[in-house]
């Protein structure tokens, strides 16, 4: 009993102190002053917006101030992107997405610049992978399965993806890989392609991880396999092995989460901000959610970012120009 004590106080020191080193930079600047907007470009019940909700919950029991989580799926995110772009540099409004936004700019579906025309603010790296996903009916049971079917029927075989963007990377690498041609349906975000998935209107489709988990248990859907940035398996599918593992190397692809503002925010914002989605990261509490969610995040210390960012934009504008999406 008395270690246990000991451990939970430990917890509450641990989180409040982090809580507090983020009291100055938001002092010295201001923010939050009044409600803040996290925009999310996609509809709710997917792990973006989920993730969005949990954060806006903590932020606004440590700041005191009201977090809006706003659902914004119009144009395939660029709504939300545009709205956040022209917003005033104040860090009011801010969009809570991922880098799939880099995948979103080279392939056209924004003009907007990510590492110009935005100011990002944090960044977590997402512990969860991809899955690639069918109906429990199917008659695949792995991704050679699949990949057999559509070698056996050339663009007869759908696999729902959100069009220019990370899982249309990803497909993309399946198919450059496998040599298989699928008909690349547009199934807009993880909520929408779990209910045409179910209903049977696609075949596959590529959908977070965590969020598919829910409809294996009950019995509704199966994972082939799942795509992360590295080849190995996710621990909250221990089971399924990667797309990578199953012969498929290339097919990698990993997530960040990005809070950005408009371009010109100041020093003191960015550094409010960035302190502010840290010290909520790190909180156990919030992180107990994420892995509940099957979804860990990690923080991305603000002088690494830039260059996390740059490296990964250069990947995706090469990826875009050898799957011919640019």
């Amino acid at each position: 009993m008395t270690n246990h004590l000991n451990r939970r106080a430990m917890l509450a020191l641990g989180t409040g102190a982090l809580m507090m080193a983020s009291l100055p930079a938001m002092a010295q600047s201001g923010w939050p002053s009044g409600s803040v907007q996290l925009v999310v470009p996609a509809r709710a019940g997917g792990g973006t917006a989920g993730a969005a909700r949990i954060v806006a919950a903590a932020l606004q029991e440590q700041t005191g101030q009201p977090f809006v989580v706003v659902n914004n799926p119009g144009g395939g995110g660029v709504v939300a992107a545009e709205t956040v772009r022209s917003a005033d540099p104040d860090g009011q409004t801010l969009l809570f997405f991922h880098s799939g936004i880099l995948a979103m700019h080279h392939t056209g579906a924004i003009e907007a610049v990510p590492l110009e025309d935005f100011t990002t603010a944090a960044a977590m790296a997402v512990g969860g992978t991809y899955a690639l996903a069918v109906a429990a009916d199917s008659p695949w049971q792995n991704v050679a399965d699949l990949v057999a079917a559509a070698e056996a029927d050339p663009n007869g075989v759908t696999l729902g993806v959100q069009i220019r963007g990370s899982t249309h990377f990803m497909a993309g690498l399946l198919m450059m890989d496998s040599g298989a041609e699928f008909r690349i349906v547009d199934a807009g975000s993880d909520a929408d392609k779990l209910v045409q998935l179910q209903g049977h209107q696609i075949d596959a489709a590529m959908i977070n991880t965590a969020g598919t988990l829910q409809y294996v248990e009950s019995g509704d859907l199966r994972i082939l396999g799942t795509i992360a940035g590295e080849a190995g398996r996710d621990p909250a599918a221990p089971d399924t092995p990667s797309v990578a593992e199953q012969g498929y190397e290339n097919v990698l692809y990993g997530l960040d989460f990005l809070i950005m503002g408009p371009a010109g925010m100041d020093d003191a914002t960015i550094d409010a901000i960035n302190a502010a989605f840290t010290g909520v990261v790190s909180d156990p509490e919030v992180a107990a959610q994420f892995e509940t969610m099957r979804m860990p995040l990690t923080a991305i210390p603000a002088e690494e970012t830039r260059a996390r960012l740059e490296a990964t934009d250069a990947r995706v504008a090469q990826t875009a120009e050898l799957l011919g999406l640019n």
